[in-house]
């Protein structure tokens, strides 16, 4: 692999967005052109979220096992337990979107006051993140995933509150499980 000094990411900002699942992710070009101030049509920005830490990629099960016969005792690979992917964060506004991601699908407000009617549902939305290091913009997106709450609610005197949140990417019903979008051309 050569080196290439423009695919090197330092994730100085970045910003979170929620759509209705299978939304139609933003092309390299509008990822090119991002404008935090504008967005992008049908995306909505969930606002604040940790500087300290940063969304968190990652991935659970994808256990393999080698199994053999008496004549090749490691014939095949096989997937015990297949991988699941999620990203966390920790989003920083209790507003009426971070509380209902927080607390499930049943949830309700009226005159400012959130009802909670039960915390075993989750939320499924497309999710973009867009990942900003000076000129390089770099976009991640699914079609589907489940959000929902990932451990208990940060409150501190020094630091802002926190809501921790897993989007877990589910296979939509059709396209790819996940995108990164705008990458850097190949170096030399």
């Amino acid at each position: 692999m050569a080196l290439n000094n423009d695919a090197v990411l330092t994730a100085a900002k970045g910003y979170i967005y929620v759509a209705p699942v299978g939304t139609a992710n933003p092309s390299a070009a509008e990822i090119e052109s991002f404008d935090a101030a504008t967005g992008f049509v049908g995306w909505e920005n969930l606002g604040h979220t940790s500087r300290d830490e940063l969304p968190e990629f990652g991935f659970d099960g994808g256990d393999t096992e080698t199994r053999g016969t008496w004549q090749n005792e490691a014939l095949k690979t096989v997937v015990t337990d297949p991988a699941v992917d999620y990203v966390t964060f920790r989003l920083h506004q209790f507003d009426e979107l971070g509380l209902s991601l927080y607390y499930g699908s049943d949830t309700s407000v009226t005159d400012g006051e959130m009802e909670i009617n039960s915390t075993s549902g989750g939320n499924q939305y497309a999710l973009l993140i867009v990942m900003v290091d000076g000129d390089l913009k770099l976009g991640w997106y699914a079609a589907k995933t489940d959000i929902r709450r990932e451990e208990s609610i940060d409150l501190s005197v020094d630091e802002f509150a926190a809501l921790p949140l897993r989007a877990t990417v589910n296979k939509p019903d059709n396209g790819p499980l996940m995108k990164w979008i705008n990458l850097p051309e190949m170096g030399s």
